[in-house]
Parts: structure tokens; sequence; C-alpha cells
């Protein structure tokens, strides 16, 4: 099978199928988080950058958690790129290390561990002076124009240190949308301070980002394999994942990633998928055929 042999009709045929999903069936992907560590998250501008950086690899319910514990230890009345900037980047690995000493993913090596503290501190301490200098200690001023785009969007968060082509991808997706705690704090923040109505618009030329759950659920869906190729393959596969965002959701592409994302985390599994409870079953796949 596979994209060559399904022929356009099918592939059409699928993607019209992917729409009727849509319309009953709404993912649920916001994560587990304590009210507290939830308000902090829309009330505190770094916070989420902060978060979002920490989110790879590691469980995103403790990526978004972390920005608060951050704060409660750094014992700062005010959590701020300046502050944060101030405590090196050896601090913030020590403080992150203490932070995932119970946490770790069982699969993570101790050698990927160390990556992660070296390369996500780093991170950290390049984004939080990146805000310092160029945004005036406020992260709040990269978007003070009030109205964008969603590639506009997607390149001012590039800038970030940490924030690659998928995190970028999914940030200006949600801001599209309105949602998220990202979203609505600076919403607030930009109304209350300089009366800034805070927009995304354009949705249209959002994108899929395409990461692990995107690519086995495609991949099956449209009969390219089983098994999931190796990370380094994935951009093999993006083109062809974009293009059938735009067949499927000509309005809104990056919709495609809500369903595909939610249904490889919690039904597509490797290596024994839930195929009898997966919400795509009328889908043809390469374990449901």
């Amino acid at each position: 099978m596979g994209i060559k042999l399904l022929g356009f009709d099918e592939i059409d045929r699928r993607a019209i199928k992917l729409r009727e999903i849509v319309k009953w069936y709404q993912p649920h992907q916001s994560f587990t988080m304590d009210a507290e560590a939830d308000r902090f998250l829309e009330s505190n501008p770094l916070a989420p950058i902060i978060g979002t950086i920490c989110d790879q690899q590691i469980t995103a319910e403790d990526a978004w958690r972390f920005p608060l514990w951050l704060c409660e230890k750094l014992g700062c009345r005010d959590f701020t790129a300046e502050v944060v900037y101030k405590s090196g980047q050896t601090g913030i690995a020590e403080l992150l290390k203490r932070y995932m000493s119970d946490k770790w993913p069982s699969g993570m090596s101790p050698d990927d561990r160390a990556k992660y503290l070296q390369n996500v501190s780093k991170y950290i301490i390049g984004a939080c002076k990146l805000i310092v200098n160029e945004f005036s200690n406020n992260p709040d001023n990269m978007f003070k124009l009030g109205s964008y785009n969603v590639p506009q969007v997607y390149f001012i968060l590039r800038s970030l240190p940490g924030i690659g082509a998928k995190k970028a991808s999914m940030i200006a997706r949600d801001f599209a949308l309105s949602l998220g705690n990202w979203f609505s704090g600076i919403s607030k923040r930009l109304k209350k301070d300089a009366g800034i109505v805070f927009k995304v618009n354009q949705k249209h030329f959002s994108e899929v980002p395409v990461d692990v759950h995107v690519v086995r659920v495609f991949g099956r869906m449209m009969g390219e394999f089983k098994r999931t190729p190796p990370r380094a393959d994935f951009s093999n596969y993006s083109p062809d994942i974009q293009n059938l965002a735009k067949l499927a959701f000509p309005d809104f592409p990056s919709k495609l990633d809500e369903i595909l994302w939610a249904v490889g985390r919690e039904y597509c599994k490797d290596p024994q998928p839930a195929c009898d409870e997966c919400p795509l079953l009328d889908l043809p796949c390469n374990y449901s055929m």
C-alpha cells in the first residue's frame, strides 16, 4: 500500500472522512495541571516560555509545572527573565535536576538525562537573555503590535532559543484559535496595560506540527508503514502530511494535528495500538485492515 498506490481519489476520500470524524470527535489535548500551576502560566509572561522550552523528552505535565516550582525555589517576588538569567546556566541546571529527580521517563538513559539538563538550561538562559536585551525584560513586548498572522507569530517564536519548528507551529496554531494560558495571559495584560487587542489571523497559513504521534498515525493511515520510523526520517513525511492537512482542512490545515496527535497519544501506540477503540477505526490502516 502507500500513497503512490492509493491514488488521488482514495486519498481524497480519506481527507473527506477525516473532516467528518472531526465533526463529532473533539480530542481533549489539555494537560493535567493543578490549579495553582495553571494560574501561574496565565498570570506570568515568562512562565509559558520556560514551560515550552522544557517540553521535550519529558512529560508535558512535568514540563509545564516546572515554572511555578522554579519561581518558588528562587524565592523571588517577581519571576522575570532578568531574575532567571542572573541565576546562570549552572544554577538553572541544578534546580532542573532537583525537580526532575523523581520524574524522569523510565526509558530515558543517564546520558540523555544529562543532555536534557544541559540543553534545556542553556535554552532557558539564552531565551531570558534575549528577552532582557531585546524586549526590555517583558516577553509580552514580542506581541505589542497586537495583530499578527500565523507565519509572523511562528517566526517571532522561532527567535527564542529552545523553540523549534514543531513548538512554534503548535503555539501559533493555538494563538490562532485563541486557546491556551499563554494566549489568554498575553491578551489580558496587553488589554489592561496598553489597550491592545491581541489577535492572530489567517488560520489558513497554519501548518501541522510534525512529531512522533502525527507521523505514526499518518503513516499507518496512509499505508506507508506499520512500525514507526526513526525520528531522523520524520522530515520525509512532512510534505505529505502538510498537503493532506490542506486537502482535508483548507481553512485551517493544522486542525489535522488535533486529531492525529490525540489519536497517536491515546490509541495508536507502539508496539500495540488499540485499534478497536480508535476514533479513526473506519479509515483503513496497516493494522485495522
